[in-house]
C-alpha cells in the first residue's frame, strides 16, 4: 500500500516537471529563434519482491512474487532544434541562420555562447552584439560594423563602409545535444567537445527565425499532463484514506 504511495506520488512529480516545460515552451512561443523542450522519463529499475514469514515457501520452494517498479522519473531534457519559421523584418541588424549553425556570442564575462536569435544591434562602440550585449564575432573576432549601414552576404561576409571587413563565426557541432541552455536564448557545451565552423549554413539579413514552438501541441500536451497529475493526485488521496483507516483499526485492536 506504502509502495503504491510512493508509486503515484513519483507520477504526480514527473507531470509536474512536464507542466514546467510545456509552460516554458508557451511563454517562449514568440521568441526569436527560441528551441522547444521536452522531457523523456521512465521507469525505476524494476526489483523482485519475495515473501517473508509464509509457512508455504518450504513447500512450494520459491519465496518469489514478482517483479515491481516503484514508478517513473524524468530520464532526460530534450531540445528540438528543429529551424523555425523565418520572418521578414528588413532590418540590417537582423540575421537568419537557415540550417545547423548558431551565431557564436562572446558574453560580458568573456565566455563563448551560441545562439540562434539573431535580432542584434550595434552599440555605441560600433560593434554588432546581442539585446544582452554580448559580442557577435566573426573569423577576426568581436565584429565591427560602425553602423546600421552594413551587410552580409549569404556565406556570412560582413561588409560596409565602416565595417571591418569579416566572415561571422557561424558554429556547428556533430551532435547538439551536447548543448545546454544558459540563458537569455544562448547555449552552453556540455563537456570537452569543440565546435567548427559552419561552411553550410545560409545567412539570411533582414529577417529572424522564429520559435519552433507549436502551440496547438503545447495545449494539448498540457491537458493531457494536467489530467495524468489529477489521476495520481486521487489515488495518493485513496491510499492515504486507506492507511488513515488502517491506523484508526490498529488503535481500536490493540
Amino acid at each position: 500500500m506504502v509502495r503504491g504511495l510512493y508509486t503515484a506520488a513519483t507520477g504526480m512529480n514527473v507531470q509536474r516537471r512536464k507542466m514546467d516545460i510545456l509552460t516554458n515552451n508557451v511563454v517562449n512561443a514568440e521568441t526569436t529563434g527560441y528551441k522547444t523542450d521536452s522531457l523523456i522519463t521512465s521507469t525505476f529499475d524494476e526489483v523482485m519482491l519475495n515473501r517473508i514469514n509464509d509457512p508455504s515457501i518450504s513447500i512450494l520452494g520459491s519465496n518469489a512474487v514478482g517483479g515491481y517498479t516503484y514508478g517513473t522519473h524524468v530520464d532526460e531534457l530534450i531540445t528540438d532544434f528543429a529551424t523555425g519559421p523565418l520572418e521578414q523584418t528588413d532590418k540590417n541588424t537582423d540575421l537568419a541562420l537557415v540550417g545547423d549553425g548558431f551565431f557564436t556570442i562572446e558574453t560580458a564575462g568573456g565566455q563563448l555562447r551560441y545562439t540562434k536569435s539573431g535580432n542584434f544591434s550595434v552599440n555605441s562602440e560600433g560593434y554588432l552584439v546581442t539585446q544582452d550585449g554580448g559580442y557577435v564575432l566573426g573569423q577576426n573576432g568581436r565584429i565591427y560594423v560602425g553602423s546600421a549601414a552594413f551587410s552580409v552576404s549569404a556565406a556570412g561576409e560582413v561588409t560596409g563602409s565602416m565595417a571591418a571587413p569579416d566572415i561571422l563565426n557561424i558554429a556547428a557541432f556533430a551532435d547538439a545535444t551536447i548543448l545546454r541552455k544558459a540563458g537569455n536564448n544562448l547555449y552552453s557545451i556540455y563537456g570537452d567537445a569543440v565546435p567548427v565552423q559552419s561552411w553550410d549554413t545560409v545567412v539570411r539579413q533582414g529577417m529572424l527565425e522564429g520559435s519552433n514552438v507549436n502551440i496547438s501541441d503545447e495545449m494539448v500536451d498540457m491537458i493531457s499532463v494536467y489530467r495524468k497529475y489529477e489521476a495520481s493526485q486521487r489515488i495518493v488521496n485513496m491510499t492515504d484514506k486507506t492507511l488513515e483507516h488502517a491506523v484508526s483499526l490498529g488503535r481500536v485492536g490493540g
